[in-house]
């Protein structure tokens, strides 16, 4: 019981420390995305994709560097299922979430493609090599591609809108409360990169234990608990920007940082090591992955989600963890 209980308090100090990690070093960045964005929108938006995947990724890197390689493609394939499930699914039980006509051509039809790409290199081949990850990081070079060509469109209002979106959405990250505190300069760049580092590596450690405690698989914690903790800045942000009216960033950002977590994310530890997958990711995590992105782009076709779409991506999110738990 004690040991259980020490467990906890370290799982619980490690993602307190990702969250304020995460608040500080996307603050301190802040100002400079939108600096990009005013200027290059293409960069403004990928550097907000990368930042709001950041939590996520360095939980992944920290499980396979301490041999628990599962722990981390659950946690980033978790993360996806979280993001249209449970970030934008209650971020729609507040108000409903407008959806740009560009995100839905664009940015919609690539997650598609990374979801589906990853699920038949999963379903087909029963591993992620080296080759693999390659592959998938390279897919991400024409998405780049793509929001740089788009930026030609783009009128100098709408580059403006997207540069206080991806400030706005960077400040939101971890933010819990009313106020909104801005922090910056490199000190709160560097103080919130290490609590992120060190939060990941007492949340990790305590992933593998409950993993060992429980007798819980190493994909399932990753993909319940795993994911769950890193997803809270996000999650806060989200929030904060649908009480604010921002009711675009729930959408448009999870839609960036989905894309990013599917191609990068898996890639680099795919390229880190190879990952042999279990079965039952086969029966029941890739059905759902797939399940509730097909869901969100039918619930999203009319430009708008609503609370009663909401609610449908938060019990379908629900049900894939109760799945995975009872499998």
């Amino acid at each position: 019981m004690i040991d259980f209980l020490l467990i906890t308090v370290f799982g619980i100090i490690g993602v307190a420390l990702i969250i304020k990690g995460a608040d500080w070093l996307t603050d301190s960045i802040a100002h400079l995305a939108r600096a990009f964005a005013v200027s290059h929108a293409a960069i403004g938006l990928i550097l907000v994709s990368a930042l709001l995947s950041l939590p996520e990724i360095v939980v992944a890197i920290s499980s396979i560097l301490k041999g628990y390689p599962l722990i981390g493609l659950g946690t980033v394939l978790g993360s996806v299922i979280i993001n249209l499930g449970l970030i934008v699914g209650a971020s729609a039980m507040i108000s409903d979430l407008k959806i740009s006509k560009i995100t839905q051509i664009r940015d919609l039809s690539f997650m598609l493609a990374a979801t589906f790409i990853v699920s038949l290199l999963v379903v087909a081949e029963g591993e992620l090599t080296r080759i693999d990850g390659l592959i998938l990081v390279l897919i991400f070079v024409p998405y780049v591609l793509n929001v740089y060509q788009q930026e030609r469109y783009i009128s100098k209002k709408e580059s403006v809108k997207e540069a206080r979106d991806a400030q706005e959405a960077l400040i939101l990250v971890g933010k819990t409360g009313i106020t909104l505190r801005e922090h910056r300069g490199f000190a709160y760049f560097l103080a919130g990169a290490i609590m992120m580092i060190i939060g990941s590596m007492l949340f990790t450690d305590t992933l593998i234990n409950y993993s060992k405690m429980f007798g819980i698989s190493e994909m399932v914690i990753g993909i319940t608990l795993g994911a769950l903790g890193p997803s809270i800045p996000n999650l806060a942000a989200a929030l904060q920007a649908t009480r604010r009216g921002l009711t675009d960033l729930a959408v448009t950002e999870t839609i960036g940082s989905n894309i990013f977590t599917m191609l990068i994310s898996v890639g680099i530890l795919s390229i880190m090591t190879p990952i042999s997958i279990e079965p039952k990711v086969q029966l029941i995590t890739i059905p759902a992955l797939i399940f509730i992105t097909l869901a969100f782009i039918f619930i999203s076709r009319s430009g708008k989600i609503t609370k009663k779409g909401g609610f449908v991506l938060l019990g379908i999110y629900l049900i894939s963890v109760i799945a995975e738990l009872l499998a």
